[in-house]
């Protein structure tokens, strides 16, 4: 017994260690990106304490969630990847209707290597070496291309309605999603479209908000992505193989240890 409460307790604090230290990077992750921001081109101050607070408690939950097996480690790399830079992101989007490209950029980037890393992971772990990594970055590179196709479409049509940085936003956004499988495209899609359909009727309702400035649509292409990314259920479903992940449910869900 002495020893069953010791192990537990080593699990205890292994788990809270690992959601600290996550907590503590993505702190220092989101003060970098709205540093950045501030010495850009055209700069765009947001909120840093908020900023940093939000980040920070988002990659202490991964984590957590981590930690505690309800996330693959060889999926962590790319929710961490989009949660990076998400507050600044939606930050900047409602203060200045714009998503700098300073972060777009980076946002690209950091999905890009996340992705590399999460397909080199995964052939390490999966029965059929070199394809599941393989079919995660085609998915991946799918996803960007066409999310940022359909956005750039629209935009076309009706500028308006979309702006430029929505268009690049796109391509970093797809492709996490789109690694995940398209469902979580037209998930990503339909939280977006349903947070400024949203957002416009408050705004008309309450009469707040800058007149003549729209509502801005990346908020809800941030949030849509982020969920998919973090709940990616059974989009990964064989990316490792049944022996290491069994993916509960027939939908997006939570990710459970299988066995063996």
């Amino acid at each position: 017994m002495p020893g069953l409460i010791r192990r537990r307790l080593a699990c205890v604090f292994r788990e809270w260690m690992i959601t600290i230290a996550a907590g503590v990077a993505g702190a220092a992750v989101s003060w970098a990106a709205c540093r950045v921001t501030v010495r850009a081109p055209r700069p765009a101050a947001v909120p840093v304490r908020c900023c940093v607070v939000v980040t920070a408690l988002a990659w202490a939950w991964l984590g957590r969630r981590w930690s505690v097996g309800g996330l693959p480690g060889w999926w962590l790399p790319v929710p961490l990847a989009v949660f990076a830079v998400a507050a600044p992101l939606v930050a900047a989007d409602l203060r200045y209707r714009r998503l700098p490209d300073v972060l777009t950029a980076t946002l690209a980037a950091l999905v890009g290597v996340a992705l590399a890393a999460s397909a080199f992971a995964v052939d390490a772990v999966a029965a059929d070496s070199g394809e599941a990594g393989t079919g995660l970055v085609v998915r991946s590179v799918a996803g960007a291309v066409g999310f940022t196709v359909v956005h750039a479409l629209v935009r076309a049509v009706s500028p308006r309605s979309m702006g430029a940085g929505d268009v690049k936003l796109a391509a970093g956004l797809g492709g996490g999603a789109g690694a995940v499988g398209w469902p979580a495209l037209v998930v990503t899609s339909a939280v977006a479209s349903l947070v400024t359909l949203a957002a416009a009727w408050m705004t008309r309702v309450t009469c707040r908000g800058p007149t003549g400035r729209g509502v801005p649509h990346g908020p809800g292409m941030v949030l849509g992505a982020c969920l998919v990314v973090a709940f990616p259920g059974a989009g990964l479903d064989g990316g490792a193989g049944p022996a290491t992940w069994a993916v509960t449910g027939s939908g997006m869900g939570v990710i459970t240890p299988g066995p063996g």
